[in-house]
C-alpha cells in the first residue's frame, strides 16, 4: 500500500501573560524534547510521550466494538424503525519519560534547572480502517481506507493534574451505517485499524510550528479535519468562540494495529434493547468546550448532574465533572449503573465553581431526545448556566 507524508501547522496566537513555553525553542535530549520557558531562564518543560493501542501478552488489541440495535422509540421520533448506536472504545497508552531520561535532560541543562511537563490545552486523534484479508499480512490502512467519526478521551481512574497520563480511553459514537460496514469489516478477515493523534499546547513561537509525520494520506486527512472541527466549539458559544485564543500543535504522530476478529471474537459484542439501554452503556455524551477553549478563565469546574428514570422505576442519578486542570478533557460518554428507560426524558442540572471557591448551580433543565449531544459549554449572553443559587 502507498504511504505517505501529512503536514499539520499550528496556529499563532496571543496567550495569557503567565509564562508559558517557548515551543520555538525547542531542544532534543536524548529521548526527549525540552521547551525552555519565555520567562524564567532556569524553567524548562518536556513533551509528551507517543501513543500506542494497548496490548495484552498475546497481542489483543484492547478494543471493544458494542453493537445495539432497537425499534425506535416516541421521545426519539423513530417509533417502528430499526435504529443502531454503537459505541467503540480503544484504550491507549503513552510512552512515559524514564527517571533517568528525566536525569540526564536535567544535567545537560544545568544542575539548577526546573524541568516540568508541557500543560496540554488540547489533544485530538482519527481513526481509519482497511481490511487486509485472513492471509494477509499486518499493514496500516492505505489509501482505500475509511475514516471513522471523531471521538473523544475519556480519563483512566487517579490521572493526577499537572503530569502526562500513562493511559486513557478514546471513545467513539457510531451510526448505524459507520457501525454496520466495520461490523462487516471485522467479520470478513483481518482489519488494519491506524490511530492519528495531535497534541496542542499553550506557548509563544515566533513562527507557527509545522510537524512531519509519516503515515498513511487518508489518516492525515481525517486527522486534519477532526482538529479544524474541534478548534472551536459548535453552536452556543460562537460569539466566545471566535474571541477565545488557540492552543499550538505541540507534536504528531500515528501508530496501528491489526484486529482479528476471528481470534478475538470477545472484542465485538451486538445486544438488542426496546425502551431501556443495558446497565453500563454509555447512554449519553456530554461535552464542555469552556476550558478546552479558554471560554472561562475564571471557572475552576464544572458539575453536571443528570437524573433518568430506571427501567424498574425511581430516579436513577449521574454525574460527571470538568475542570480547569485537565482541559483536553472536554467530552464524556456517561454510563448509567442501571438499565434506564429510552423513552422518557432525562433531565440535568449544572454547577459552576469559579476559582474564588464560589459556587452556582442551574435549573434543573428536561431534556426529551437521548440522540443528541449535551453542551453544557458557557453562552456568550449568559456565562453561568443559568439562574443561579448558591449551592450548600
Amino acid at each position: 500500500m502507498k504511504r505517505g507524508c501529512w503536514l499539520l501547522a499550528g496556529v499563532l496566537v496571543a496567550v495569557p501573560a503567565a509564562a508559558v513555553p517557548d515551543l520555538q525553542g525547542a531542544r532534543a535530549l536524548g529521548a526527549l524534547t525540552v521547551y525552555p520557558d519565555d520567562r524564567r531562564a532556569t524553567l524548562y518543560y518536556y513533551g509528551p510521550g507517543e501513543i500506542a493501542v494497548a496490548l495484552d501478552a498475546d497481542g489483543r488489541p484492547d478494543l471493544h466494538l458494542l453493537q445495539t440495535r432497537y425499534t425506535g422509540n416516541a421521545a426519539a421520533g423513530d417509533r417502528g424503525t430499526i435504529v443502531f448506536r454503537s459505541l467503540l472504545s480503544v484504550r491507549v497508552v503513552q510512552q512515559a519519560a524514564s527517571p533517568q531520561e528525566l536525569e540526564s535532560a536535567r544535567r545537560a541543562l544545568g544542575a539548577a534547572v526546573e524541568l516540568r511537563p508541557v500543560p496540554i490545552q488540547r489533544l485530538e486523534a482519527a481513526l481509519v480502517y482497511a481490511s487486509v484479508g485472513a492471509d494477509a499480512p499486518p499493514a496500516p490502512a492505505g489509501e482505500d481506507a475509511r475514516p471513522l467519526p471523531g471521538g473523544h478521551f475519556e480519563s483512566a481512574d487517579g490521572e493526577a493534574a499537572g503530569a502526562f497520563w500513562s493511559e486513557r480511553t478514546y471513545v467513539l459514537a457510531l451510526g448505524p451505517e459507520d457501525a454496520q460496514l466495520f461490523w462487516d469489516a471485522l467479520q470478513h478477515g483481518r482489519v488494519a485499524l491506524s490511530l492519528g493523534y495531535a497534541f496542542f499546547a499553550l506557548g509563544t513561537a515566533s513562527a507557527p510550528p509545522v510537524l512531519e509525520v509519516a503515515g498513511p494520506a487518508a489518516l492525515g486527512d481525517a486527522l486534519r479535519r477532526r482538529v479544524t472541527a474541534a478548534a472551536r466549539p459548535a453552536g452556543p458559544s460562537p460569539a466566545l468562540a471566535a474571541a477565545a485564543p488557540a492552543a499550538i500543535l505541540l507534536r504528531a504522530g500515528a501508530t496501528a494495529v491489526t484486529l482479528d476478529a476471528q481470534r478475538w471474537p470477545e472484542l465485538l459484542r451486538r445486544v438488542d434493547v426496546n425502551d431501556s439501554l443495558p446497565p453500563g452503556y454509555a447512554a449519553l455524551d456530554v461535552y464542555c468546550y469552556d476550558f478546552n477553549n479558554l471560554l472561562r478563565p475564571d471557572l475552576y469546574e464544572k458539575l453536571v448532574d443528570l437524573e433518568a428514570e430506571g427501567v424498574a422505576g425511581g430516579r436513577i442519578a449521574l454525574a460527571t465533572t470538568f475542570q480547569a486542570a485537565h482541559p483536553d478533557l472536554y467530552a464524556r460518554s456517561l454510563r448509567f449503573p442501571v438499565a434506564v428507560r429510552l423513552d422518557r426524558p432525562y433531565r440535568y442540572r449544572v454547577t459552576e465553581v469559579g476559582l474564588d471557591g464560589t459556587s452556582r448551580s442551574g435549573a434543573w433543565t428536561a431534556a426529551d431526545s437521548w440522540n443528541h449531544v449535551l453542551d453544557v459549554t458557557s453562552a456568550p449572553a449568559e456565562p453561568s448556566a443559568g439562574p443561579a443559587a448558591e449551592v450548600p
